[in-house]
C-alpha cells in the first residue's frame, strides 16, 4: 500500500481504496450515512420493488445478469447472457439452487426488467437481455454506490456514475464479470449481514433500524414490527422471527415491554465492513471502468 492510502490492483492495473483504507478515513461516518440514506431511498419506498429485491439472491440475479449482458461477445459462448451461464456465474456466490435462479429470473422477465431472445447466431439459445427498465434502476443503483466514495474522496473521480453515464455503466459492469469471485467475498465473508440479506426484506429491515440510530445518535430505538413489516411488504411474524434470530446470535437486544431495539456493536462493526467492502469493490471496478474509457 502506497503513503495515500491505495492499493494497487495487478488485473485491472489501476489504484484503488482498500476497505481497510475506507473504514479509518475520518469521513467514513459520514459517507456510511450517505450509503443508508441513498439505499433507503432506492428501495426503501417502493413497495414494488421490495417485493422483487428483497434479499440478497434477487438483488446478486439482478447485477450478474445486467453484468452478462455488458460482458457479452457474440463469437464466445461462454459469454453468452443465457440463463445456464447465469447459473454458472452464481455458483460461486452459493446463495441459490438452479431451480432458484430460474424461478427468480423468469420474474425479472414477467415484470419487465428483462426480456429473453432467440440467439442470431443459434436459434436453440435464448439471451437474457436488460431492458430500458433494468438499466435505468441499475444505474441509479450506482448513483448509490459512488455517492458514499464521493463523500469520502470527493466528487471528481465519480462524476460519470453520479450523473448516470451509460457509457459508464457499460464498462463498469463488463469489468464486474471478472470481479465475481471478490463480489461473492463480501457476502461469505460476513456472516452477521448473511443473516439479514439472506432474508425476505431483512436488509431494508436492517438499513431501516441503522437510519434510525444515526438519526436519533443512539444505538436503543424505537421497534414496531407492524410498521416494518407494513413498510417493507412482509408480516410482523416474519420481523419478529428474523430480530429473534438475530437476537439469540448476539446482534440486536430486543426489549418487548419497552418496544425498543439495540443494535450490537458486533453488528454495527460488521455493517461497516460490509459497507467498506462494498465501497472498496467500487471504487476500482470504477478505476478500471475509467481506464478503459480514456483508453478508448
Amino acid at each position: 500500500m502506497s503513503g495515500d492510502d491505495t492499493a494497487y490492483d495487478q488485473q485491472f492495473g489501476v489504484k484503488y481504496r482498500p476497505a481497510e483504507a475506507i473504514l479509518r478515513h475520518p469521513r467514513f461516518p459520514q459517507a456510511r450515512a450517505t450509503y443508508v440514506d441513498r439505499v433507503m431511498t432506492l428501495y426503501g419506498e417502493d413497495a414494488f420493488l421490495n417485493k422483487l429485491l428483497m434479499e440478497a439472491v434477487r438483488i446478486v440475479i439482478f447485477s450478474v445478469a445486467i453484468c452478462l449482458d455488458a460482458a457479452y461477445r457474440e463469437e464466445d459462448r461462454g459469454t453468452w447472457p443465457t440463463v445456464a451461464n447465469l447459473k454458472k456465474a452464481l455458483a460461486m456466490f452459493g446463495l441459490a439452487s438452479p431451480r432458484r435462479i430460474e424461478q427468480v429470473t423468469a420474474r425479472l422477465v414477467q415484470t419487465g426488467f428483462l426480456e429473453s431472445r432467440v440467439s442470431p447466431i443459434d436459434r436453440r439459445a435464448r439471451l437474457l437481455v436488460p431492458t430500458a427498465r433494468m438499466i435505468d434502476h441499475d444505474c441509479q443503483w450506482l448513483m448509490a454506490h459512488y455517492a458514499p466514495l464521493a463523500e469520502m474522496f470527493g466528487p471528481d473521480d465519480f462524476a460519470l456514475p453520479l450523473s448516470g453515464d451509460l457509457r459508464f455503466q457499460q464498462v463498469q459492469r463488463r469489468v464486474a464479470t471478472d470481479f465475481f469471485p471478490q463480489s461473492a467475498a463480501v457476502l461469505l465473508r460476513n456472516p452477521d449481514m448473511m443473516l439479514f440479506l439472506a432474508r425476505d426484506a431483512g436488509v431494508f429491515v436492517l438499513v431501516s433500524l441503522v437510519q434510525d440510530s444515526l438519526e436519533r445518535g443512539t444505538t436503543e430505538v424505537p421497534l414496531s414490527l407492524s410498521t416494518l413489516g407494513t413498510r417493507f411488504g412482509v408480516s410482523r411474524t416474519h420481523v419478529r422471527q428474523l430480530l429473534g434470530t438475530a437476537s439469540e446470535q448476539g446482534l440486536v437486544t430486543v426489549d418487548p415491554s419497552r418496544r425498543t431495539i439495540g443494535l450490537s456493536p458486533r453488528l454495527l462493526a460488521s455493517l461497516d465492513r460490509f459497507i467498506a467492502d462494498s465501497m472498496s469493490n467500487h471504487d476500482l471496478t470504477g478505476a478500471a471502468a475509467r481506464k478503459e474509457l480514456a483508453l478508448a
